[in-house]
């Protein structure tokens, strides 16, 4: 008869059961406690830990109490230093309150010393970052995400610390409390120290999840005004993106030189449509801040290199992902290629809010080059490839003006779909202005064109609730829609002095002007970038 020891051996664990010590040495553990059967016959009782209902060993709540004392003692002995407010809570309200996070003090002090923050704040911290992930170039599924970042049985499936640390940093950025923001530093300097080693944790989505901290990292470096900072962590995105095949997720081109992807088979169709996502995101960014920044992109689309060509589909919407996906006999080829010469693709997604977001990235892109390489010289053939380019974008602008539906209009809508639009519309106008700037000086149709744009984008500004995040990269739209309607104000001024008559027109686009100026003022609150870049805006018009 088997003994009750024997039993037990032979029947396996539950997931998370076993002690640390097994679990790091892959050994099979018999969940005895206090110390399992490993650990007493190796001699090893003073590893054998188990951890709590929080997800801690014992060893991790005493080092958590030490650093607590630690911290303040440091506090008591340096009162004068510290300079924190302590913040104090009414103890019948409700706490943690994701819109406001004054009504999350924090519980322990000396908290941001911790490997986390205490349970109440780092909900608070996840959820203000997650009101404003669509802006910052979040691709990760948000309530997988969540339900990952905050249970504390999943420590498996727990994000990579890297990302963890980023999205601290963002949520503390974003909220705009000072009794947060002071730590902001601590934060980065950890969020950079573990993204710089992040690839070499176990993770089963390391890569995926590293992406997802460079690029959030470097929409923080930029919305802060660091922009060389943040064009090396798109840099670095880009590359690793490239590197494990996120431009070739659904090839159909599988006959290519090497792997066509170094990941495994995504386990469903959620997993798949981040990888989807995570493609488009790092373009996005990659483009539409070379243009900010006048610099040249870190990749070349449509290339003639196969190793990084976009095969990867147009992304769907989130719904999509969740309700199955793409089909499972769905392939693509050249998706950017396809879209510039006009060619439709497969699949019916090529009109889903984020790809629409993707095309108008693409064509401000591509609009800029086409514009920066004209020449007043051309030769025949120079001059005939100019203007075939030209009016190969001016179609495609056209139809995706036509086919972009209003934020308030778009199906099905949720407040990350119309801050998507948004941007998708602002970057459609700020092409405009781009490819028909260069001769509205001496066409006036072009000049009209250029005119309705930047009245467009300021009129548009009144389609965002005040208070909603903003993506950075609207304030370059921001300031050229600016100058355009800054410059025809002082022709019709000059025009006005000339002849001595009221310009109904002047009137006209000085309203435009001051409600959109208004209500930029407000939007911009939330980001340093967007603030300097309004008082751009100002100064210019203070001038007049």
């Amino acid at each position: 008869m088997s003994s009750p020891s024997s039993i037990r051996n032979s029947a396996p664990l539950h997931w998370g059961q076993a002690c640390i010590h097994c679990r790091r040495r892959k050994m099979r553990c018999d969940g005895a406690r206090p110390i399992c059967g490993q650990c007493t016959r190796g001699n090893r009782s003073e590893d054998c830990q188990y951890r709590d209902s929080q997800g801690r060993t014992k060893m991790e709540v005493l080092e958590e109490n030490i650093s607590r004392v630690e911290a303040r003692i440091r506090e008591l002995e340096t009162p004068q230093e510290q300079g924190l407010p302590v913040l104090l809570s009414d103890p019948y309200s409700v706490n943690g309150s994701s819109s406001n996070l004054e009504l999350v003090p924090p519980l322990v002090y000396g908290w941001w010393t911790l490997p986390e923050p205490p349970l109440e704040l780092k909900t608070a911290l996840i959820d203000r970052f997650l009101d404003c992930a669509s802006e910052y170039g979040f691709f990760m599924n948000v309530s997988r995400f969540r339900s990952a970042a905050l249970d504390p049985s999943a420590y498996y499936y727990r994000p990579l610390p890297a990302l963890m640390a980023t999205i601290y940093l963002l949520g503390i950025f974003l909220s705009h409390t000072p009794s947060l923001t002071v730590h902001e530093k601590t934060f980065l300097e950890r969020a950079l120290t573990d993204v710089s080693g992040a690839l070499s944790n176990h993770h089963p989505q390391k890569f995926a999840q590293t992406i997802q901290a460079e690029a959030l990292l470097a929409s923080y470096f930029l919305a802060s005004g660091r922009f060389l900072e943040g064009k090396y962590h798109i840099t670095a995105a880009l590359s690793l993106g490239l590197s494990i095949g996120l431009n070739k997720v659904r090839s159909d081109r599988n006959t290519t030189p090497g792997p066509v992807t170094v990941l495994p088979a995504p386990q469903d169709a959620i997993e798949e449509g981040e990888r989807v996502d995570a493609c488009w995101i790092i373009l996005i960014l990659d483009k539409c801040w070379a243009v900010a920044l006048a610099s040249a992109p870190s990749s070349t689309c449509p290339s003639d290199l196969v190793g990084v060509q976009i095969d990867t589909p147009w992304p769907l919407e989130v719904q999509d992902y969740e309700h199955g996906g793409f089909p499972s006999s769905m392939v693509y080829s050249y998706t950017v290629q396809k879209y510039l010469r006009g060619a439709p693709t497969s699949g019916g997604n090529e009109m889903s809010t984020k790809a629409l977001h993707a095309k108008a990235s693409l064509l401000w892109e591509r609009a800029t080059d086409l514009i920066r390489n004209w020449k007043s010289d051309m030769s025949q053939q120079e001059s005939i490839d100019f203007y075939a380019s030209f009016a190969a974008l001016d179609g495609l602008l056209e139809t995706l003006r036509s086919a972009l539906p209003l934020p308030n209009e778009v199906t099905n809508p949720t407040s990350s779909k119309r801050r998507t639009l948004y941007v998708a519309h602002n970057l459609t106008y700020a092409t405009i202005m781009q490819l028909y700037g260069l001769f509205a000086r001496v066409d006036t149709q072009s000049k009209d064109k250029v005119l309705m744009a930047a009245q467009a984008v300021f009129q548009m500004t009144g389609a965002v609730p005040h208070g909603s995040p903003i993506n950075p990269i609207i304030g370059t739209v921001w300031v050229s829609a600016g100058q355009v309607l800054l410059e025809e104000l002082v022709a019709l001024r000059a025009s006005r002095s000339a002849h001595g008559l009221a310009n109904a027109r002047e009137t006209e686009l000085l309203g435009v002007f001051n409600a959109g100026f208004q209500n930029m003022n407000l939007l911009a609150e939330s980001c340093i970038l967007l603030r300097y870049q309004v008082m751009q805006i100002q100064e210019a018009f203070a001038a007049l």
